[in-house]
């Protein structure tokens, strides 16, 4: 039998936030073996709350970290790769206190959109990874949206509208060149990679369930209308789906574990918070399917 299938139990509890949306778990220790019920508990854990919160993690080295995100399956480069833990190519790092090539404090945007990530890719992040290092005494949340819960609370006619829609994905919308960072907008400007075709309702692999799904600052156009009408579009509906009972705004603790299913949900960085304070996450992404 495997290191999995042989380890011990852990006595672990898992309490929802909302109706909706969220779930928090505790009575776990992610530096120990995880058995495989636990592990499979975790996974559909994270499906049916759309996010879910791994607490009193604060003591992980980065090696456990990314054991313990494995967990959910195999790991995938991040496209933004100018920040990494040392030594470990997989972990990310985002943070308010970073500098720039010149010494300068880096540029925090302040137009954080809700979004899934990495939409320009064929096969995007199934799950979304952040890990609270360095916290501000508040503000700072990551919200999250249950777009598979709003999704079914469209009208019906809507419903239909949006079903065969597809998008077109690049690294960032020219609708956004005016506020884009420097060095993705030069990236984006010399790219010859064509855009990546995505439904904008897609089906999640593992229930059949559909989801609004879409990443406003790449999506370059909705198939059938322009740039500027298709931001217009995706604000609108973005209005429409991210009402109160299917979000959650995350507080973080130090040493919480936020796991986004990304088939189902779109998230957004807070920025409400004293910049004189760090705020410093780490980021894992788990290598999803082909939306269909």
């Amino acid at each position: 039998m495997s290191a999995l299938m042989q380890a011990p139990s852990q006595a672990m509890q898992i309490t929802k936030v909302k109706e909706h949306i969220g779930g928090i778990v505790t009575g776990i220790d992610l530096s120990r073996p995880v058995d495989s019920a636990t592990q499979k508990k975790l996974y559909d854990a994270a499906v049916e709350n759309v996010v879910l919160v791994i607490r009193g993690q604060a003591h992980l080295t980065p090696a456990q970290l990314q054991a313990g995100a494995e967990l959910f399956g195999e790991l995938m480069e991040d496209q933004n790769r100018r920040y990494l833990v040392d030594g470990f190519p997989l972990i990310s790092v985002l943070d308010n206190f970073h500098k720039d090539s010149e010494g300068n404090p880096a540029k925090v945007s302040k137009n954080a959109t809700w979004h899934t990530d990495h939409t320009n890719q064929e096969l995007p992040p199934k799950f979304t990874m952040l890990y609270a290092v360095a916290v501000p005494d508040k503000g700072g949340a990551t919200s999250v949206c249950n777009s598979r819960a709003a999704y079914e609370s469209l009208p019906e006619d809507l419903k239909q509208k949006i079903n065969g829609m597809k998008t077109e994905n690049t690294l960032i919308s020219s609708a956004r060149f005016g506020i884009a960072n420097p060095d993705i907008l030069k990236e984006q400007l010399q790219s010859r990679k064509p855009p990546t075709v995505q439904p904008l309702v897609r089906t999640h692999p593992d229930t059949g369930t559909k989801a609004v799904w879409f990443h406003k600052g790449k999506t370059e156009r909705i198939i059938g209308m322009t740039p500027e009408d298709t931001q217009e579009f995706l604000q609108e509906l973005t209005d429409r789906i991210t009402q109160p009972q299917f979000c959650y705004a995350h507080q973080y603790q130090k040493g919480d574990l936020l796991i986004i299913d990304d088939r189902a949900a779109l998230h957004r960085a807070g920025h409400d918070y004293d910049h004189a304070q760090q705020r410093r996450l780490y980021r894992m992404l788990v290598r999803g399917d082909r939306p269909y």
